[in-house]
């Protein structure tokens, strides 16, 4: 056997094989912390498969979960594993044919001996490795996401921001005085800025999942690579984003503004502020993300190619490794709930909800 599976119990060796991949293949989001984030928000058993042949590595973090415990009739235990929430997939020191080969040949052999039923990765678009899965997987497009590259002059890049932007980022502190705070811990006024976040969510009509607990932004806030920007206006709150950094990339996390305050503009304000923060800290790219669905014209997406035209080709990837009991899965799931099925028919792992 030429893998391993680590777990949250060795983070010092998960972090170090990390740490052997070239800079560009290393990114917060795959790192034992990132990952204990969601395990301890209910979201499965945190892993990271390990594969190394003649030099080079990939790792591979997700989640695993019960399909069993959902209330399924099955003949033995099964599992399905997924990312955590947002951008995963496998990292690699190679995309050569042979390194992928082999190391599917090791994955598939783990997903058979533990009863993998199913598989999803929302891939991460900084990186490109969608690619790693292009044999093997569905490999799906998903939307645009939009990113500033911070090795381009700030003077340019202001110049380059939409007219109507660079009025919003003066004003916001010319004519309505808000002041930016930059936390690396949870201020006292947590209360406040998890409201300044969920009401946002509200107006999005987000998915109950979106709603994280206190305990959630605590333990994001006591990560080593977060960072919390906040305008406030006269000692009050308005917007927040939530952000996270690793080696070269730094991503706008989550985010939220009061809708009574949107005439000045916070959001513009902090998304300005967090583009020279990232940069003075050296990073390569300030990720942004991308809309709240797959088309062009979506708003939110709109709003933040006001700052950059620089976007990436963000793929999901799905397999199903076990045709037999994945299709017994969605055959009991389609009767006990008839109602969802048009609504989750796209989803992979429909049964889960």
């Amino acid at each position: 056997m030429s893998y391993k599976i680590l777990t949250l119990n060795d983070p010092e060796e998960w972090n170090n094989l990390l740490a052997k991949l070239p800079i560009e293949q290393q990114d917060i989001y795959y790192t034992p912390e990132y990952y204990s984030l969601y395990e301890n928000y209910g979201d499965g058993k945190a892993m990271c498969f390990v594969f190394e042949k003649d030099g080079d590595i990939a790792l591979y973090p997700f989640l695993i979960n019960s399909v069993n415990a959902l209330g399924y009739d099955l003949d033995k235990e099964y599992y399905d594993i997924q990312g955590a929430y947002g951008y995963n997939g496998v990292v690699s020191s190679s995309y050569k044919g042979s390194f992928i080969k082999e190391f599917f040949k090791e994955f598939n052999s783990f997903c058979t001996d533990i009863n993998i039923i199913a598989e999803f990765s929302r891939t991460n678009p900084l990186i490109n490795n969608s690619e790693f899965f292009n044999d093997k997987y569905s490999s799906l497009f998903d939307r645009k996401t939009v990113y500033f590259d911070l090795k381009e002059e700030e003077e340019n890049v202001f110049n380059n921001l939409q007219h109507s932007t660079k009025r919003q980022i003066r004003r916001a502190t010319n004519r309505f005085g808000l002041e930016l705070k930059v936390y690396n811990k949870m201020p006292s006024d947590v209360d406040d800025l998890i409201a300044v976040y969920n009401s946002t969510m509200a107006r999005a009509n987000a998915i109950d999942y979106l709603y994280f607990s206190k305990e959630y932004f605590y333990q994001f806030a006591n990560l080593n690579n977060t960072l919390i920007f906040c305008a406030y206006h006269e000692n009050k709150p308005v917007s927040v984003i939530f952000g996270m950094y690793g080696v070269c990339y730094f991503h706008g996390h989550l985010a939220g503004s009061l809708r009574e305050y949107m005439h000045m503009s916070p959001s513009s304000f902090l998304y300005w502020e967090m583009y020279k923060y990232s940069k003075a800290m050296g990073q390569k790219y300030l990720h942004l993300g991308g809309g709240d669905d797959g088309t062009d014209d979506n708003p939110l997406l709109k709003f933040k190619m006001n700052f950059s035209k620089h976007t990436f080709d963000y793929f999901i990837a799905k397999r199903v490794h076990n045709p037999n009991i994945y299709n017994e899965v969605i055959s009991q799931w389609q009767t006990k709930y008839p109602e969802k099925v048009e609504k989750y028919k796209n989803h992979l792992l429909k049964y889960r909800y």
